[in-house]
This record gives C-alpha cells, sequence and structure tokens, in this order.
C-alpha cells in the first residue's frame, strides 16, 4: 500500500466532524430536465449534526418531510392532517450530503459505508482520483465509482456498470463555508438511462445558516397526535 493510499483511508475512516455546527437552515430549489420537460421544486429544510432533518415542500401543497439517522421517513399532509410512515436505509441523513460533509466524510462520500472498497488512486492534472470497486450486491448494476477531489474537496462522480457504460454523473461546485467546513452550494446530477436518455437534476442551497443564524422552527415542528397513520 503507497503512502497517499495509507493518508486517504486515514481520513476516510476518521470520526471526527464540524462539531461547531450543530443545526443548519437553506432554501433549495431543485431543477429537473428529462425529454425537453423541465420542472422545479423549492423547499425549506433544517438539518441537525444530531441527525434529524425536516424538509417543507410549500407547493402545490404543503408536505412535511422528517428523516432521520435510522432511515425512518414520515410524510405529513397538513391539509389531510395524514402521515405517510416508511423505513428504509436510502432514506437515511446518512445519505446526504449535509452529513457527507459536516462529519468528515467528504474523503468518499458514503462509499465505504455502503461497501465500496478502495481499489486505486492516482494524480493527474492537480486532482486526485480514487478508483472505488462495487460490493457483491451491487456488482450487477454498477461495476465501480470514480470519485475526482480537489485540494480536499469532491468536484466529480461517476458510476460505470459492468458494461463499461457510465450510468451516472455527478458534479459538486459552488462552495461555500459552512462552519470551517466547505460545502458545495450546487449539485448536478446527470442519470444516463440510456445512451440516448438521460434525466439532468440540479439542486442548489441558498440562504444557508447555522447554529444561532438559524430562525427558522422548522426542527421543533411536531406532527399532530391526531394525524392519520397511512402505510
Amino acid at each position: 500500500m503507497n503512502y497517499w493510499k495509507i493518508i486517504f483511508l486515514f481520513l476516510v475512516f476518521s470520526k471526527a466532524y464540524n462539531q461547531n455546527v450543530r443545526k443548519v437552515s437553506a432554501t433549495m430549489t431543485m431543477r429537473t430536465a428529462h425529454k425537453g420537460k423541465t420542472t422545479n421544486t423549492h423547499a425549506e429544510l433544517c438539518y441537525a449534526t444530531s441527525g434529524r432533518m425536516i424538509t417543507l415542500f410549500p407547493k402545490p401543497s404543503e408536505l412535511y418531510v422528517f428523516n432521520n439517522s435510522n432511515g425512518e421517513l414520515k410524510v405529513y399532509d397538513p391539509t389531510k392532517n395524514t402521515v405517510l410512515q416508511q423505513q428504509n436505509a436510502t432514506y437515511s441523513t446518512e445519505t446526504t450530503q449535509f452529513f457527507f460533509f459536516l462529519h468528515n466524510r467528504k474523503a468518499d462520500l458514503g462509499l465505504s459505508s455502503m461497501g465500496f472498497s478502495l481499489g486505486e488512486t492516482k494524480f493527474e492534472n492537480g486532482v486526485m482520483i480514487t478508483i472505488w470497486k462495487s460490493p457483491t450486491p451491487l456488482a450487477k448494476n454498477i461495476k465501480r465509482v470514480e470519485l475526482v477531489h480537489k485540494g480536499q474537496n469532491p468536484i466529480f462522480m461517476k458510476y460505470v456498470d459492468p458494461s463499461e457504460r457510465t450510468i451516472k454523473k455527478v458534479f459538486y461546485y459552488d462552495y461555500t463555508k459552512l462552519g470551517s467546513v466547505d460545502f458545495p452550494q450546487t449539485i448536478t446530477q446527470i442519470d444516463y438511462l440510456t445512451a440516448r436518455d438521460s434525466i439532468v437534476t440540479k439542486t442548489a442551497y441558498g440562504a444557508l445558516k447555522v447554529n444561532e443564524q438559524v430562525t427558522s422552527n422548522l426542527l421543533e415542528f411536531s406532527i399532530p397526535a391526531n394525524a392519520k397513520i397511512i402505510k
């Protein structure tokens, strides 16, 4: 194992995180383009580094989405006073960029926790490229993931399937400071459905605030006890 790989693995498995940030609030705008049609989604969210996250979608009608580090998801509709409850690892807040960046996981963006193994590290044109091998349960769909860092910040990811076809690209840019951590305000993801068909999703965060700057009361919002549960 070479010197750079040892350093990289140390960063990946470090348990340290940005302890001076306890909570974050932001606005979110998601723009999705597919087959010439574009949809825009706006939301307000709050994230606590303890793992709790609440997102408010105001239109076309209010919806509150609650999720936590255990993958518990609740979607509350105040108009109907109903709540949908589900649990799945993919709903965990530990799969969000807030977790990756505020908990010092930006070295691998959660790949190691999903079972990917570091296969190669190389340096080209001022960036670091790491190649991650897929775990057996995912190998039939994903052969490897390529992750590119500029300095300490990830700027690009690429997912490749067993036939060597690129199935997903993710770009991270427009970095700003959250506490002492660099955080990408804009993420663009391209999902390649076929060689000629793709979905492009651009997610932009704004009005980012931390700790005492946070004026939103979303984290204190609770679902009424009389809400009807839908499964």
